[in-house]
């Protein structure tokens, strides 16, 4: 089971948009100006059948469809109705977009989780500027606590030119000790705090890394290492963020780390699934 814990799928009015922002200057100058272009359900199908993912986590907003489609975005049911369409080939996460919002947040959250795909939550600190541990996040948490269903935390340097304290993972520890129940993934690799990433996850068994917008061809070798050992087998997940590093380049790099079979197995989608599919098969 090859799973990738991050794609994307939006439209083209709306990646160019985003890509117009001034803060996005740095990414795609990184990544390049395909972000600015909407990709298709099908050819989002036929990225991952091309590189040989069976399964991929769609990124919706949190947002009301209302609003979601408002601001020229795909709202979690556009997602979910995607995933009843192709059964099996995709789960869905929802993306906290109003922060401001956190009794909205919560009860979109409760309403969406009636679905069994929706799999995972997303937290970005980057795009709204309040730190990870911030007491606005706080109700979300206790709501995917209660509900069995893990939370994606960007963690590190961002891509975008904003402060980038706010996704500084020593702020992970809060989280980890006010929520117990809370299985947390670190997104977007939490690069350059690997050696910090890897003692909290010896620290805490319910935090998670995963490999998102990084190509594991830059991957910390200490981290490698990690990964294919008795405490770090299964702790780290494959994803490419699609298109931000389309999926098969992200996946041959992938392959390409000198693990054993078990520590690849685990890494490329045994132990994310394990973990996404927890809930619905309970």
């Amino acid at each position: 089971m090859i799973v990738d814990g991050w794609v994307n799928l939006f439209p083209e009015a709306f990646a160019s948009k985003w890509a117009a922002k001034e803060e996005q200057k740095g990414v795609l100058q990184l990544f390049g100006p395909d972000l600015a272009k909407g990709p298709t359900v099908e050819g989002l199908v036929e990225a991952m059948d091309e590189a040989g993912i069976d399964l991929g986590v769609l990124t919706a907003g949190l947002s009301d469809p209302e609003r979601a489609h408002r601001i020229g975005g795909y709202a979690a049911e556009d997602f979910l109705a995607i995933a009843e369409q192709f059964p099996g080939r995709f789960l869905v996460s929802a993306t906290v977009d109003r922060a401001g919002k956190p009794r909205l947040n919560c009860a979109r959250v409760r309403e969406l989780a009636q679905h069994d795909a929706l799999a995972l939550v997303r937290v970005t600190p980057l795009v709204e500027q309040y730190e990870l541990n911030h007491r606005l996040y706080y109700p979300v948490y206790a709501t995917c606590e209660e509900l069995g269903i893990p939370v994606s935390i960007n963690v590190g340097i961002p891509g975008p030119q904003v402060r980038s304290r706010c996704q500084d993972p020593v702020l992970l520890e809060d989280v980890l000790i006010d929520f117990p129940g809370l299985t947390i993934v670190g997104a977007h690799m939490g690069h350059p705090y690997e050696a910090l990433l890897i003692q909290y996850m010896l620290k805490w068994p319910q935090l998670h890394l995963m490999t998102s917008a990084y190509l594991a061809t830059y991957m910390d070798p200490a981290l490698v290492t990690f990964m294919d050992s008795s405490r770090g087998r299964g702790r780290v997940w494959f994803a490419s963020d699609h298109p931000v590093i389309p999926a098969k380049k992200a996946l041959d790099a992938a392959r390409a780390l000198p693990l054993s079979d078990e520590g690849m197995a685990l890494f490329l989608g045994d132990a994310a699934h394990a973990v996404l599919t927890a809930r619905s098969s309970a």
